[in-house]
């Protein structure tokens, strides 16, 4: 009797149950997009449970001695014991380093829930102490739903130096009621964006919408990019195709062409 009530003592004071936890981490495929000195820390977030109450565990700094870690377009794989927040809704990185990372996605599972959790960088946020825009010390990331886009796009040939492999293209999926942030449009290892090419781009674990109304694409390079026209597809939803009639070009540079450039059905 006193040893049962010994270890409910110890599991509450210690806290929950301990397990595994399998993370795998992606760097963008782009310039400076890895760091291997950078100090990255990871928390884990549950899902809601039917109180509202979400758990959380510290995983501590993800690192590995004697390895590079967080090299460009390359996975990184991490096992750390921690305790059990149940099913993974979020994943919470911290940097303590002033040099950037840019990471595209997380996968985590735990070996009381094997089934992985898909996380995304969709809004193209790097990771830093850095005040530079579009940096940030925490990066929060959640399983956004279950939908797969596919967006293809067609380069025009009616224009000069319309193709580029360097435009470092996003876009804002907007729908009737929500909208939903692509990652970079890009191929491993392959040239994007030639000219009078198709290019067909695969974004996973996007939200849900009801109905693909607009697409804003925003350019974060400053080459020149004029697309004749984009379509984007779902598992669930009708095939909408977007014109740029005006042959409207995008790019970081203003004498080029815009930065951002929204097209409506």
């Amino acid at each position: 009797m006193f040893g049962a009530v010994l270890f409910l003592a110890c599991f509450y004071l210690n806290g929950a149950e301990q397990v595994s936890y399998h993370l795998e981490i992606l760097t963008y495929n782009i310039g400076d997009a890895g760091c291997d000195n950078c100090k990255i820390y990871a928390k884990v977030f549950s899902q809601k449970n039917k109180l509202g109450k979400v758990y959380s565990a510290d995983l501590r700094q993800l690192d590995k001695p004697q390895h590079n870690e967080f090299r460009r377009d390359e996975w990184d794989f991490f096992h750390v014991r921690a305790e059990d927040v149940g099913i993974i809704e979020c994943i919470e990185l911290t940097s303590k380093s002033s040099n950037a990372i840019h990471i595209n996605k997380v996968v985590i599972s735990s070996t009381s829930h094997s089934l992985p959790t898909h996380m995304y960088n969709t809004a193209g946020k790097w990771l830093s102490t850095s005040s530079k825009s579009n940096h940030v010390s925490k990066l929060k990331l959640c399983a956004q739903g279950v939908e797969v886009y596919y967006i293809t796009t067609k380069v025009t040939t009616a224009k000069k130096d319309s193709g580029s492999d360097s435009i470092h293209l996003t876009a804002l999926i907007e729908g009737g009621e929500a909208s939903t942030k692509t990652g970079y449009f890009e191929h491993e290892r392959l040239d994007d964006f030639r000219k009078g090419a198709l290019d067909t781009f695969v974004f996973r674990n996007l939200r849900g919408l009801h109905g693909v109304k607009c697409i804003t694409l925003k350019a974060g390079g400053s080459d020149k990019l004029v697309l004749e026209w984009v379509k984007v597809e779902s598992s669930t939803q009708p095939t909408v195709t977007f014109h740029n009639k005006a042959l409207t070009a995008l790019s970081s540079n203003k004498k080029e062409g815009t930065d951002s450039l929204k097209l409506c059905k």
